[in-house]
């Protein structure tokens, strides 16, 4: 089914004739891809203005100290030390050598939230269409939580340019039913669970849709087999990680501490709240987390279950995409076995978040782009207020 550049199928376009440019609509109907990499150089230069700072917050110290050993070998030991998978340590351990000390070494975690907001725009785009991907693209670039740690020396920008990354090489290779696609999600995926555990809800979810999508487009032998070798890639990274580093944290003085000091609201307490009020409190949170307010949080949280049920009509795999991540991260909450809740380490679910948004803010506002942006503009204001610059 043809759609037009706003991600719209027919019926549901509007006049987007082929003459000269007269209107922002029209503007940003025919150049989304150029709107969007002007959005993405803003997000870059905010991201650059929050890096040039002179402290460094203790998570920051943290990771330097883990990378200063001398040797690869050095750093993976004292990794294990740490509540994250090795990836980003070892990558800030030569990133450390060729820049040394100093705010410069930000621009790794720059360059990762930088990269993640164009790629997170393609993989947008090809599953929703132009005008959906540049509401996401907005919203990923100037809501304060990505501008933040994309700017800090820690892993949460790569671990977003992965997701992001591993989503369209899936799209990729579920469209074109391209096994090699399926492999390259599968490497990526399995990069993302060696730079942070939230990695792992993401890979299950992708897993999930995968199957679904191709069980009923009846795929060919060589596309199930490529998934399989994903399937098995991803959980065999996953037990390794378990049996030499997750199964020594497990009980330990790091995750006790966790659950009883700043991240004690994010677990379930059975004597203190009920299961459902406890889902309700965290889910506000969380949306609270990424927009800084209380009335755009609770705005984007009615988009994202508008975008949810749009998209559960007519794709209900696609849903099942955006849905499953909380779905995972909720119930890992409720089993303490991973914090839920307006924090850092549920910043995975934003990307899933602001997606849902875009869907239905396009829905909601049809042919007027400027109506969305509008709405933008108020769902971002007080994020962006609150970063201070």
């Amino acid at each position: 089914m043809t759609r037009d550049a706003l991600g719209r199928p027919p019926g549901e376009q509007g006049d987007a004739s082929g003459g000269p440019v007269r209107s922002f609509d029209d503007w940003v109907r025919s150049h989304a891809d150029f709107a969007a990499l002007l959005v993405v150089a803003l997000g870059f230069a905010a991201r650059l203005l929050t890096a040039r700072r002179s402290f460094v917050i203790s998570d920051e110290s943290l990771h330097l100290q883990l990378a200063s050993p001398t040797n690869v070998f050095g750093v993976y030991r004292a990794s294990l030390s740490n509540a994250h998978p090795p990836l980003f340590v070892l990558l800030l351990h030569f990133w450390h050598r060729i820049v040394g000390p100093g705010w410069q070494l930000s621009l790794l975690s720059v360059a990762f939230g930088t990269a993640f907001l164009w790629v997170a725009y393609r993989w947008a785009d090809s599953l929703f269409g132009k005008g959906p991907a540049l509401v996401t693209v907005v919203l990923l670039s100037f809501l304060q939580p990505f501008v933040i740690l994309s700017a800090e020396v820690r892993g949460y920008s790569l671990l977003l340019l992965l997701i992001a990354a591993a989503l369209a090489a899936l799209e990729r290779g579920l469209k074109k039913a391209s096994p090699s696609w399926l492999v390259v999600f599968a490497g990526l995926t399995v990069l993302a669970s060696l730079t942070h555990y939230a990695a792992l809800r993401f890979a299950a979810t992708a897993l999930v849709y995968a199957g679904v999508r191709l069980r009923g487009e009846r795929s060919s032998r060589r596309l199930v087999t490529a998934y399989a070798f994903g399937l098995v890639a991803v959980t065999g990274v996953a037990l390794l990680l378990y049996a030499t580093h997750l199964s020594t944290l497990r009980g330990g003085m790091l995750e006790r501490e966790a659950e009883t000091t700043w991240l004690r609201t994010s677990y379930f307490n059975a004597g203190e709240v009920g299961a459902l009020a406890f889902l309700a409190r965290q889910t506000v949170s969380f949306f609270l987390f990424l927009f800084s307010s209380r009335a755009p949080s609770i705005a984007a949280a009615i988009l994202f279950a508008a975008g949810i049920a749009f998209l559960a009509r007519k794709r209900p795999a696609t849903a099942v995409l955006l849905a499953l991540p909380f779905v995972i991260a909720a119930a890992g909450g409720l089993l303490r076995l991973y914090p839920y809740g307006g924090s850092r380490h549920s910043i995975d679910l934003g990307l899933f978040a602001c997606a849902g948004i875009a869907v239905a803010a396009g829905r909601l506002a049809g042919n007027r782009i400027w109506l969305v942006f509008a709405v933008l503009a108020l769902l971002l204001a007080p994020a962006a207020l609150s970063l201070g610059w």
